[in-house]
């Protein structure tokens, strides 16, 4: 990649708005890539099931030689050591899907790329973005949204964000920051005057 290849991160809590605002940016035109789904993707490559099953043992694979994702999940997710170590086996193969990605949009003429990564500085992927915009918002209202979108109870949600980091996790270290402490038409309005700041500015 170029330096006149421009990566934006985008990152924040679970419940915060993120979606919304790389909504606005796609709408705008700019190409959006989910590492979630470079993360299911990164399942599928013989170095993440190798790696995986040598840290969690063959039970996590099927008979195929495929990760069974629940199992995977049940295992990794049974103690913090165990969810770095997932995060080991994992990242290393986002970051190359990431950077193959970014690498053909480029060649196919595009000017930036919005990275929606939920654990960008963790896993350490803010290393290859130009700049970070983090999207905050007060807990309540965060647990809310993931409830109804989730469908979780207020104890399940409390659960999930309480493990999350808090605002300045994120603050410190974004260019830029939205907090989203109201509609979702708010939101959509600080998105597009962020984008215009970003590429018109």
């Amino acid at each position: 990649m170029s330096d006149k290849f421009l990566v934006i991160g985008l990152t924040g809590q679970s419940g915060a708005g993120k979606s919304t605002v790389a909504q606005v940016f796609s709408s705008q035109g700019v190409p959006w890539v989910d590492a979630d789904k470079l993360a299911h993707l990164a399942l599928k490559t013989e170095k993440c099931k190798e790696n995986l099953s040598a840290a969690f043992g063959k039970e996590i694979l099927d008979e195929n030689g495929e990760v069974v994702r629940k199992a995977l999940a049940k295992a990794a997710f049974s103690s913090k050591e165990n969810t770095l170590l997932l995060n080991k086996c994992t990242h290393p193969v986002i970051k190359e899907l990431a950077l193959s990605e970014f690498a053909r949009l480029e060649e196919a003429g595009e000017k930036a790329v919005l990275f929606d990564a939920p654990t960008l500085f963790e896993s350490g992927l803010d290393s290859v973005c130009h700049f970070v915009i983090s999207v905050i918002a007060k807990k309540d209202l965060r647990a809310g949204r993931i409830m109804a979108r989730d469908n979780l109870t207020e104890q399940e949600a409390m659960q999930r964000l309480n493990a999350q980091h808090p605002d300045s996790f994120y603050t410190e270290k974004s260019r830029y920051v939205i907090e989203n402490n109201s509609t979702a038409e708010e939101l959509e309005s600080k998105a597009s005057s962020l984008f215009k700041e970003i590429f018109n500015g």
